[in-house]
Formats: C-alpha cells, structure tokens, sequence
C-alpha cells in the first residue's frame, strides 16, 4: 500500500485543501502530466533540480489560478475545467505529442533505495503530509482556508481576505499534483501527455471516503490520509481478484457517487434539524 500512497496521497491531499477552502480544481490530472513532463525535460539539472522547477511551475500556475477565480469571483468548476484543457495540451506540446524518456536514468537510482518498509518517495509523502497538517492547523493562512470554506460571506465580513486563502489552496493543490507527477516521472523513467486522466476520480474519491465535507471547512490531513489508505486497500484486493482496470475504475466512481449521496443526505438531516429547533418553543 505504501507504494501506491506517495502519487495519490499527494495529489488528494492538495486536492482536499481546495474542497475545505470551498472550491474544487479538477485540473490536477492534467496539472501532474504537464509537470511531468516538465521534470522529465529538465533532468539535466539533476533529479532534485528537475523535481523542484516542475513543483515550482505548479505551485505558480495554482496562485495565478486561485486569484483569478477570487478576483472575479468565477466558478472555480468552470474555471478548472478550462484549465484542465489548457494543461493537457501544454503537455501534448511541450511533449512533442508522444511519450518522452530521461535520457540520464542514473539520476533516478536514489528513488529506489529503501529504508525499511519505506521507499525514498513514501518518506517524501510522509513529510509533505506533515507539512501540511502543520500549515493548516498552526498557521494562519490555513485557518483562513477553513473559515473562507466554512462561512465565506461571515468570513470575509470578520476581514478574512477574499483572495489570500484561495490562492493559497489553489497553489497547494497545483504543487501537490506536480509533486506527484514529477516524482512518477522519475521513478518510470518518462512521461507522457496521456497520463492521468483518471487521477482527479481517486482523488475525489480518496478525499470523500476520508472525511473531507464537501460542503467546505471541515477536514484533517488524517482524513486524507485515511481516505487514500481505503482507497488503496479496495484496489489492492480488487488486483489480488484479478480485476480490470475498468472495473477498479468502476468501483472508485461507484464509492464516490456513494459518498457524495451520504454527504447530501447528511447535509439535508442537518438543515432539517436546525429549522425544526428554530421553530421549537
């Protein structure tokens, strides 16, 4: 399971933030693709080098994105559905519409040491975890993401700032998904413009099964944590059955439709709750 953790965990992690901020980027499938690319274009700088500017990139375009959809307060499934586009052909592009390869794989052979149970990239997601459940819980631009996801209108008027959080969010997630990518990149030796179409549905779906409320403003990087352990889990005894990959693929979009549905019921209880207390005596 921890080998399939670093990839998804990250890019559900980045993709969590923005769902407590109140958003949703479903560009980060397309966002890892064209930072793997990236990475796999720039190894001559060295593995790190290459993994930092293809990080780097995201984390840049996630901000401008983030603001954009502030500032002019667009709908950030609109937006990132334009940019989901936008990034996947960047990525046929700058890839020269095939699959291209680290002509220096050498630089790649520290990726496969292990310390234990723990491969070089497992650790990396470790940390980044770690990171991230400090940021949000002990900083204060990640409370900020929790109160502008939580109560925006409230939030703003207490003077949390309009467009801090969401830029924010949206460069964590952007970062994540290149984090990922490019790490996948180096560990497989290429990229390619056709990788990751999927990767926004199990990370929707690692998110919801953890915890992470749709509605905004609730959610822990344990949550994350425990959504993609699960997620993994299920694909893990769907591939020891033998499995398809268009039923695992299958089960992933069936847990995720179930977890919205549980999620809107839950939400409809709670409305009902509160109107029938308010209009107790």
């Amino acid at each position: 399971m921890l080998e399939g953790f670093p990839l998804i965990g990250i890019v559900t992690l980045g993709l969590a933030v923005t769902i407590i901020a109140g958003e949703l980027d479903l560009s980060v499938g397309s966002m890892a693709a064209f930072a793997a690319t990236i990475a796999v274009l720039t190894t001559p700088v060295g593995l790190v080098g290459c993994v930092l500017i293809a990080t780097s990139v995201g984390v840049v375009f996630g901000a401008v994105q983030g603001v954009l959809i502030a500032r002019l307060q667009i709908n950030s499934l609109v937006f990132t559905i334009g940019t989901l586009i936008l990034l996947r052909g960047l990525t046929y592009i700058f890839s020269g519409h095939a699959p291209i390869v680290i002509s220096n794989i050498e630089i790649t052979d520290i990726l496969l040491d292990r310390y234990g149970i723990f491969s070089v990239r497992s650790i990396v997601a470790i940390v980044v975890f770690v990171i991230a459940g400090l940021f949000l819980t002990y900083t204060r631009w990640g409370r900020e993401i929790f109160a502008i996801g939580g109560a925006r209108n409230e939030a703003i008027a207490a003077g949390v700032p309009r467009v801090r959080p969401l830029a924010v969010s949206f460069a964590i997630s952007a970062g994540c998904a290149s984090l990922a990518g490019a790490l996948a990149a180096m560990l497989g030796g290429s990229a390619s413009p056709q990788n990751y179409e999927d990767l926004l549905l199990s990370a929707a779906a690692a998110a919801l099964l953890g915890g992470i409320s749709l509605y905004g403003g609730r959610g822990t990087v344990l949550n994350v944590a425990l959504g993609v352990a699960v997620l993994s889990l299920v694909g893990a005894g769907l591939a020891a059955r033998g499995s398809s990959a268009s039923l695992v693929q299958l089960v992933t979009g069936g847990l995720l439709l179930a977890m919205i549905a549980i999620e809107f019921l839950a939400g409809r209880l709670t409305l009902q709750r509160s109107i029938f207390r308010r209009r107790a005596p």
